[in-house]
């Protein structure tokens, strides 16, 4: 996955996770949720996935504040069939939203041999990796989708229409060998950029374009990120805006209100979470064994760059988790000085070993 190269900090995940809790309970959300919203964008982080990791607090509490987000939300859950199923997240944080439709997702493949959950009223959810595990651990294979207002320019267009519109596909194999497909449908996720403005440091110039539609390395400059695979990209993003859009009537990429526009008007974002019980086609143990089996092969392959290795699906953010397990998360230097203005603010106190 793209990243950017900064100045940072090592902190431990555990005082991370702690930290971000008890922030999110000062602005109202209960223990569990706390833990929950914690738990994922740390998980986010040790897996390199730093543009949906801790990075969003400050965005997350800034809308809180303003109303937009609610810290308490009454999610609604409707049983629309034997299969199928309605969240309404009542514009509670997209963690919470997700977690739930997961749930939900899994006890209808249990009774049905799948199920799906379509999910209004909420808004940005993390990473979607996170709530696929869940399904994996429960024996499933695990299918998400969700989207975000305009952020991407189409194919051969010059401005941006859908959002970066992400998916996950993840296939239950052995403790270290689950696929997990989980990317945006742009070359990069936009809080990629959104880092990069933060800590001042320049992008690729083949990442995304500025209001008059060329390419530029000023993160500060951006408008649109491009799609990867050029109309590949860009056509799936479209189709994914449709899956989470007019199922259950949301508002679509360019009717959402912008992640980083007026903090206190609420973002109808929607999402659809599908899993698929694996018992009901064939032995589980037999499922999971296959698909080891076939990522062994995978990266037995010869490598055309001897310098490279060959790589499954998943396998980069498991190396990384075991390797920020060890030496702590890297944040930026601006990103910690923002918490500890947070820390300041909440009088939670920023107690974390800085390595």
């Amino acid at each position: 996955m793209a990243q950017i190269v900064s100045e940072s900090i090592s902190i431990s995940p555990e005082q991370l996770r702690e930290f971000v809790c008890k922030c999110l309970q000062h602005f109202g959300l209960s223990t569990g949720h706390a833990e929950l919203v914690a738990d994922s964008l740390v998980e986010s982080n040790l897996r390199g996935i730093d543009s949906h990791g801790t990075a969003r607090l400050p965005h997350y509490l800034n809308r809180i504040r303003h109303g937009s987000i609610n810290p308490r939300p009454n999610l609604v859950y409707s049983k629309l069939g034997a299969a199928i199923g309605r969240l309404d997240a009542d514009h509670g944080l997209g963690q919470i939203a997700m977690a739930r439709a997961t749930e939900e997702a899994i006890a209808l493949a249990q009774e049905s041999g799948a199920g799906w959950v379509a999910v209004e009223n909420s808004s940005h959810c993390g990473a979607l990796a996170y709530y696929g595990q869940q399904i994996a651990q429960a024996n499933m294979v695990g299918i998400l989708f969700t989207h975000s207002d305009s952020m991407v320019v189409p194919h051969a267009a010059r401005q941006a229409f859908c959002g970066t519109n992400p998916l996950c596909i993840i296939v239950p194999g052995g403790e270290e060998t689950t696929l997990c497909l989980d990317m945006a449908t742009s070359v990069v996720p936009w809080n990629t950029i959104t880092n990069a403005a933060m800590e001042n440091v320049e992008i690729p110039d083949d990442w995304a374009v500025d209001a008059e539609g060329n390419p530029t390395t000023n993160p500060k400059d951006v408008r649109a990120v491009r799609p990867f695979g050029g109309y590949k990209g860009s056509a799936l993003g479209l189709m994914i805006d449709v899956l989470c859009t007019f199922l259950i009537g949301t508002p679509s990429g360019p009717d959402i209100a912008p992640m980083y526009g007026d903090p206190s008007r609420q973002r109808l974002l929607g999402g659809l979470v599908g899993a698929i019980d694996i018992r009901r086609f064939r032995d589980v143990s037999a499922f999971r064994a296959a698909v080891s089996a076939l990522a062994a092969r995978w990266t037995s392959q010869p490598a055309a760059d001897p310098t490279e290795l060959v790589l499954f699906p998943g396998q980069p953010e498991l190396q990384t988790r075991a390797r920020r397990l060890a030496e702590g998360i890297p944040l930026g230097v601006n990103l910690v000085e923002i918490f500890k203005g947070i820390a300041a603010e909440t009088s939670v106190p920023w107690t974390l070993d800085e390595r």
